[in-house]
């Protein structure tokens, strides 16, 4: 554990953070739905009474603290301490302050499998970790609020190239492949900013081998995907070279090759292989005693 360092949701700076049994007046310093994760944070901790705590101007409760958000999972993150290092970076608290800001406002939650697509290192270095998985917390366990059962899900810093492997394939297959290879996450999927290699640059062979697979036995669980749309008017004249009509006018829609083809053609076949769950019936409505009823013929 001494190249752990774990850290949860951003949270007020405060004195040590109440288990179970601190003092009335003690715990009552606290919201009452923080209790209950500090108190697994130190039965995980016991070593760490006054950990270091981050605070944001705007702060980002999935569990909610004074009532229920809705949400019902705290994020977490394992980073591998540097050389020399003798305090933890704040970058992580960020990270995850950015991460909680965007399912507040979008109302989309977190699920252990899903892909964050960040496309820039995760500590603003030259890092090549610029994307993340998330999982279930593997020593965190659900604990009991008074708003409901909190989990935590575990933020997993991934390649480019692993981050592709898990849209095509699942993100859960990825992450049990980062199991296997200490150097790239381990048992606990530790975050190594400095790791240079992809899990399929450090075994080419039988990594690349159980994607492949992977993805031929499951297919893809990619339910969607997010893409920003812009247009222009194509009648005015471009304003300048750097104007995106110059690149538009007079060109040609790019025709698929006959290798794109053949790919599309063979994916959806095997897409199709892999749901062979006969059909249901259509359902017809039909009206009974003045209501719309849908049922199956």
């Amino acid at each position: 554990m001494a190249e752990l360092r774990p850290s949860g949701a951003p949270g007020p700076s405060a004195p040590p953070a109440p288990g179970p049994a601190a003092p009335p007046a003690f715990a009552s310093l606290f919201p009452p739905g923080l209790h209950a994760i500090y108190g697994e944070c130190r039965r995980l901790y016991p070593d760490q009474p006054n950990p270091l705590q981050v605070t944001a101007i705007v702060k980002y409760w999935f569990t909610g603290t004074d009532g229920p958000s809705g949400f019902g999972f705290e994020l977490t993150f394992r980073l591998k301490r540097e050389t020399g290092e003798s305090a933890p970076p704040t970058w992580p608290a960020e990270l995850m302050q950015g991460l909680a800001r965007y399912v507040f406002q979008s109302e989309n939650t977190f699920c252990s499998g899903d892909h964050v697509s960040w496309h820039s290192p995760l500590d603003n270095s030259e890092s090549r970790i610029q994307h993340m998985l998330l999982t279930e917390d593997p020593q965190m366990q659900p604990v009991q609020t008074p708003f409901g059962v909190v989990t935590f899900l575990q933020i997993v810093g991934v390649c480019t190239e692993e981050l592709h492997s898990a849209q095509q394939w699942n993100g859960q297959g990825i992450l049990e492949l980062l199991r296997t290879v200490p150097v790239a996450g381990g048992p606990w999927l530790i975050t190594d900013m400095r790791r240079g290699e992809t899990i399929f640059e450090i075994d080419p062979h039988l990594q690349q081998e159980r994607v492949d697979k992977g993805i031929e036995t499951d297919g893809s669980n990619l339910s969607g995907v997010s893409a920003k749309c812009a247009w222009d008017d194509l009648s005015r004249p471009p304003e300048d070279d750097e104007d995106s009509r110059s690149i538009c006018i007079g060109t040609q829609p790019r025709r698929l090759s006959g290798k794109d083809t053949e790919q599309i053609r063979e994916t959806l076949r095997r897409g199709l292989e892999i749901n062979s769950k006969p059909v249901l019936p259509p359902i017809n409505p039909q009206r009974q005693n003045g209501l719309t009823h849908d049922r199956a013929p």
